[in-house]
């Protein structure tokens, strides 16, 4: 029994190990990323830290070329003060700032599965508001959730009319419906924000 034990603990703590090696987790002491500047060491014969690396070719020593001194020419700065680069052109394409209002026409819900059947809803925009929300598919496959959505549906359409969202009251004794009713509304509803 301890045996046993003892092999499920050290296969878990191997399974947990591998699991971090493979997603590259690291410890904050062994990450020089993580450690603050002033725990880095600089690198050997330079004044910048690990995170200022040199150009390829330059001289550790800061002089230029032989027999230049290392004043001619060039200004010095205190070690840990950062230089920017000159500003380069500025992007000519900026990303369009999200609607505020929703756009003209009509739009298709994505169909929601719910328990006995899918819910897929259109809405129909006007002058930036929700005017008609038509049920395209509701379950049916039984007469119950007919009887249910018969009742359901209109006071579902009442209420997101009235809210212009999804954000609505679920009816009572028809709860799959009502969720799935408002997650197709709220997906054509995003739909006419994007287009």
């Amino acid at each position: 029994m301890r045996r046993a034990l003892m092999a499920l603990m050290g296969t878990a703590a191997g399974t947990v190990l591998l699991v971090g090696a493979k997603a590259g987790f690291s410890s904050p002491s062994s990450d020089p990323a993580l450690q603050p500047q002033s725990a880095q060491s600089p690198v050997p014969g330079t004044s910048a830290g690990p995170s200022q690396a040199l150009p390829a070719g330059a001289d550790p020593a800061g002089a230029g070329a032989p027999g230049a001194s290392p004043a001619a020419g060039k200004t010095t700065q205190p070690a840990g003060t950062k230089t920017t680069a000159p500003a380069g052109k500025p992007a000519t394409t900026a990303a369009k700032p999200p609607r505020t209002t929703m756009k003209d026409g009509t739009f298709n819900g994505n169909p929601i599965y719910v328990e006995y059947g899918n819910v897929e809803l259109s809405i129909v925009v006007a002058g930036g508001k929700i005017t008609d929300v038509k049920v395209l598919d509701s379950p049916s496959d039984h007469s119950r959730s007919v009887q249910i959505n018969n009742s359901a549906l209109p006071k579902l359409r009442a209420e997101a009319l009235a809210a212009q969202s999804a954000n609505i009251d679920t009816v009572s004794g028809a709860t799959y419906t009502s969720s799935g009713y408002k997650l197709s509304l709220q997906s054509a509803i995003d739909r006419a924000f994007q287009a």
